[in-house]
């Protein structure tokens, strides 16, 4: 677990998630430590744009499978409460807010990625859905902010078919905004979210406001829903076939 947090440019907030060994998996306790992060960002007046990024040339392979061991249903929605703070916040962040992918971009890091605003993606990044490989529904608002990006008919079939999406591909149909060179995705969303921050805020803040509307129905869906699926005997299979580098064997219970 790590967030690195620096100021670059012109009051520009860089969160780096820092797990480099791991390819920055996205666990509970760093949910927390984004939430905060950003809660800090918005409320301090000399940061005018943030932008989340992943260290070792990787964004984020998603959620700590290693933290999703079983937990009663209501320990489950008590951690999903806190995907909400953070998502809620993003979603709705006030500040131009970008994320920067290089490497991967997989399960709840894609959805990390397309809960920002902005998305700025090196030629080399990939992202993949990869949920339904361990027996879950995509969660952190993925539900939603997938088919506001690439309509509802494609993010089904992103979803369920958990098949690879280049770069070119992503953002082709609308799941990245600019692409750039391999190594310079941090410097090319910098540079998106400071002339972004030349916006007016107030017509800003109720822009985003509107586009974030829908998200909170999706993550009530998955705190309803996704603590049944990690106690299932196929999110089960789904994570040990996952450490057992095997394709799993779902039974439907």
């Amino acid at each position: 677990m790590s967030l690195d947090v620096t100021t670059e440019g012109d009051g520009i907030c860089v969160l780096t998630l820092n797990d480099p060994e791991r390819r920055n998996p996205l666990g509970h306790a760093l949910r927390i430590e984004l939430a905060a992060a950003l809660s800090e960002a918005e409320a301090d007046a000399a940061v005018r744009a943030v932008v989340l990024t992943g260290a070792g040339g990787h964004f984020c392979v998603g959620g700590d499978i290693r933290d999703q061991g079983e937990r009663s249903a209501s320990q489950h929605r008590e951690r999903f409460a806190v995907i909400k703070d953070m998502v809620g916040r993003m979603v709705r962040f006030s500040k131009p807010l970008a994320v920067a992918v290089e490497g991967w971009a997989a399960g709840g890091g894609m959805a990390l990625a397309m809960a920002a605003p902005l998305v700025v993606a090196s030629r080399e990044a990939r992202f993949v859905a990869s949920f339904t490989k361990i027996g879950l529904v995509p969660d952190m608002g993925l539900l939603t902010t997938l088919p506001m990006r690439v309509g509802p008919a494609k993010a089904r079939r992103i979803i369920l078919t958990n098949a690879p999406i280049k770069a070119e591909e992503a953002e082709r149909i609308g799941m990245v905004e600019t692409l750039s060179d391999p190594g310079a995705a941090l410097q090319d969303a910098m540079a998106l979210v400071d002339e972004e921050a030349k916006a007016a805020p107030l017509p800003r803040h109720f822009i985003t406001d509107w586009f974030a509307r829908g998200v909170d129905d999706a993550l009530d869906f998955e705190r309803q829903v996704q603590p049944q699926l990690l106690n299932s005997a196929d999110a089960a299979e789904g994570r040990a076939a996952f450490f057992e580098k095997r394709a799993p064997v779902f039974t439907g219970t």
